[in-house]
């Protein structure tokens, strides 16, 4: 063998490394892309039919839904958000980040997922009863398009805290009572009240209160929450079935009670 034949030689597996290489990354890319689209990461279209939003409309149930995320992206998702390394440091009794929790009114779910970085976000889609395990857990006067601000707006304030999905401090549940706490019956001042701090700090303000204190007008959507909040009975808290306290203790003890429990001995990840 000449030494002129080396150098070529030598090119020649080099190019044939590098062309594997990049192959290799195309690959681990479609892949990513792949998992990324099966558990439906990112923001979603609404799905919520256009309509003025009102807090004053006849009750409906509050129901608490799970489904599981099954599969292949079940367990990617649960590596993602640090299961496998909070077994390990032995936390115990973390909840299962397979098991997915959402609030469920009429003919629509609204629940926290996350975009491509796995910071939390709100989606809603149309409920098929045949995925969801459900708990009836409460009642609610907000027609489908004031739920939908109200879940943009326990988002908002969750991300205010911290964007990032987190197993223990912001997850699926945490969101679900958060939301639930807001749009129950008898907590209709203390939402239009909330709304009209989220609006103003949203939409740029300096800051919420002292928004509001400066005299600026309320938004549209802000006035009709205040005016229809001012209109119910201030009794209706003594009418329902709970008191707003008791009604998200309960929809705790219910999650509780449902929601499988991980430590470093058990794992539905096999």
């Amino acid at each position: 063998m000449s030494s002129s034949e080396q150098p070529s030689r030598k090119d020649a597996v080099k190019e044939f490394l590098t062309h594997e290489l990049l192959k290799g990354k195309d690959e681990l890319l479609k892949r990513k892309l792949k998992l990324e689209h099966s558990l439906g990461l990112g923001p979603q279209p609404n799905v919520i039919p256009p309509a003025v939003p009102g807090i004053a409309d006849a009750p409906r149930p509050i129901v608490l839904g799970w489904h599981p995320v099954a599969g292949f992206a079940g367990k990617w998702f649960a590596d993602k958000t640090g299961l496998g390394r909070l077994l390990t440091e032995k936390l115990h009794k973390c909840p299962d980040p397979t098991q997915h929790w959402a609030i469920l009114v009429g003919d629509y779910v609204h629940e926290l997922w996350m975009d491509e970085n796995l910071d939390i976000i709100y989606l809603n889609e149309r409920r098929d009863k045949q995925e969801w395990h459900t708990f009836e857990v409460g009642s609610t006067r907000f027609n489908d398009e004031a739920l939908r601000r109200a879940g943009e707006m326990t988002i908002y304030n969750m991300r205010h805290k911290q964007k990032a999905y987190n197993l223990i401090t912001n997850n699926c549940q945490n969101f679900a009572l958060q939301m639930l706490n807001a749009v129950q019956v008898g907590k209709h001042l203390e939402f239009a009240t909330a709304y009209s701090l989220y609006h103003a700090a949203a939409s740029g303000g300096s800051g919420g209160v002292s928004t509001l204190l400066s005299g600026q007008a309320e938004s549209p959507v802000s006035s009709i929450f205040t005016a229809q909040a001012q209109e119910l009975p201030m009794a209706e808290e003594e009418e329902s079935e709970r008191p707003p306290h008791h009604v998200v203790a309960h929809a705790q003890e219910v999650m509780d009670e449902h929601t499988t429990k991980l430590d470093d001995h058990h794992s539905l990840l096999g």
